[in-house]
């Protein structure tokens, strides 16, 4: 085996046994708390925004806090249902992004090749399975809901849960204002310590501002890997129509009808074969 082959080997093994210990919180979320600090559900914690992966969750995540007057500490974007249902059993206020199943493990399959179609399947199937149980404790953001009103989710959380968030106003300027701090992010930049804060409810959208412009004129920023970063992407796409054929493998036939029957049960609807290319948010 060589050497890359032996590291997609490795990254494969890695993804599977993450997405079965992220189902148990008392391992898991001991492990993420010291891996992704601030992000991981605290004592503090007012608000808890997470999902499977490439499912919208940093778009909303950087939404709702650029939406914010004043600063929520917010728990997001570990993709583990054990995230989800410590949150639940705290009483702590979640929102979970639910994406259709297939266009979800297309986009994670191409940010993660080491990753097959079935092995993303299944783990799509049991991060549902496995917060479906608390489904009372959450509100579901579709994701089609998501990329057009996600202003009206806001406020069913503070229905649900008696909050006062400040609602996301879903106009062209504010989706393109979160894009581009979503690019920030996957370039991985001098201010990530920033971003990390202003992502966590840490600090507001001005003092993130304020740190990004103090790097100025610095040096350029890396180059924006395609297929990482979560936003719409015009080369991601034409790799998402080459996987989708074999996405339609019959050996994977009943992995997509049980992954698109629990995707019914959090009020999805399948969709048509062809999908908006907007749809790459992570």
């Amino acid at each position: 085996m060589s050497s890359q082959g032996a590291v997609d080997y490795y990254r494969h093994l890695r993804w599977g046994v993450r997405s079965r210990v992220a189902v148990h919180p008392a391992v898991y979320l001991w492990f993420a708390r010291m891996k992704y600090g601030e992000a991981v559900l605290a004592s503090d914690t007012r608000f808890l925004i997470d999902g499977f992966t490439r499912s919208g969750v940093t778009f909303a995540v950087v939404a709702f806090n650029v939406a914010q007057r004043t600063p929520v500490p917010l728990a997001h974007t570990l993709h583990a249902p054990a995230h989800v249902i410590a949150a639940v059993r705290r009483g702590v206020p979640a929102l979970v992004t639910v994406r259709e199943p297939e266009a979800a493990v297309l986009s994670a399959v191409i940010r993660e090749p080491s990753v097959t179609l079935e092995q993303g399947l299944k783990a799509w199937i049991r991060f549902h399975t496995t917060i479906h149980p608390y489904r009372q404790g959450f509100v579901v953001a579709l994701f089609d809901h998501l990329v057009d009103d996600y202003g009206s989710i806001i406020g069913e959380v503070n229905e649900r849960f008696g909050t006062t968030f400040d609602t996301f106003d879903h106009t062209p300027q504010n989706v393109e204002l979160c894009f581009s701090i979503i690019e920030d992010r996957s370039r991985r930049p001098p201010w990530s310590e920033a971003l990390g804060d202003f992502e966590s409810g840490r600090i507001g959208l001005a003092a993130y501002t304020a740190a990004k412009d103090r790097y100025a004129g610095r040096g350029a920023a890396a180059a924006v890997p395609e297929t990482r970063v979560p936003r719409p992407s015009a080369e991601r796409d034409v790799m998402k129509h080459a996987l989708a054929e074999r996405l339609a493998d019959p050996g994977l036939r009943d992995l997509r009808r049980e992954a698109r029957r629990v995707f019914e049960d959090f009020g999805g609807q399948v969709p048509a074969p062809a999908r908006d290319p907007r749809s790459e948010l992570g």
